[in-house]
């Protein structure tokens, strides 16, 4: 599976319901010592801030990859174990220009080793309700909100943290002040 915006993804995004998440781990270009430095933030926000892919594992084996891409204006998502099998291209653990961090220990903020065990409820595409003439005529899928049977959530984000075109994995309180339109899939 190559990577695809959400709304092409649909069906695999619809089958984490009732899923537990397993583990969560960002791949970062620098290690994670570095990131404060590289990216100018606490080490505590490496995990969510740093540059590079998330991969979510499930405790059923399924992991999808999240990014985003520049040009469509949007989150991507890929089917990660797929790429662990040996279908397509390198899986991220196994790329050495990567280094791992996980939602434990200081690079991250407690609020995601919480989200280990609990079970996907609900994922929302989320889009800007003000967008240029360029970004309305890209997919512009800024944001993938993965709601907890608990209620907690959690958005795989295209700069909807500083208006970039930055990659972040968001608590909801990160969120600054984006008007967003939720697009539920199921």
């Amino acid at each position: 599976m190559t990577s695809m915006t959400p709304s092409m993804t649909i069906e695999l995004l619809r089958r984490l319901t009732g899923k537990p998440v397993s583990k969560l781990v960002r791949y970062s270009w620098w290690p994670a010592s570095e990131v404060s430095v590289q990216c100018g933030i606490e080490d505590e926000l490496a995990f969510s801030l740093t540059a590079g892919p998330l991969a979510v594992y499930f405790e059923d084996g399924v992991i999808l990859g999240f990014s985003s891409d520049p040009s469509l204006n949007s989150v991507i998502v890929w089917d990660e174990a797929a790429r662990v099998a040996g279908q397509g291209p390198a899986s991220l653990n196994s790329d050495e220009e990567l280094f791992a961090i996980s939602e434990s220990g200081r690079f991250s903020t407690v609020f995601w080793r919480r989200l280990i065990g609990r079970c996907v409820s609900n994922v929302t595409i989320l889009k800007r309700v003000h967008m240029s003439a360029i970004e309305s005529q890209r997919p512009s899928e800024v944001g993938l909100r993965f709601i907890f049977s608990d209620g907690k959530s959690f958005v795989v984000s295209h700069g909807l943290h500083d208006k970039s075109d930055d990659f972040s994995v968001l608590e909801e309180a990160q969120l600054k002040g984006v008007e967003l339109e939720e697009v539920s899939i199921n």
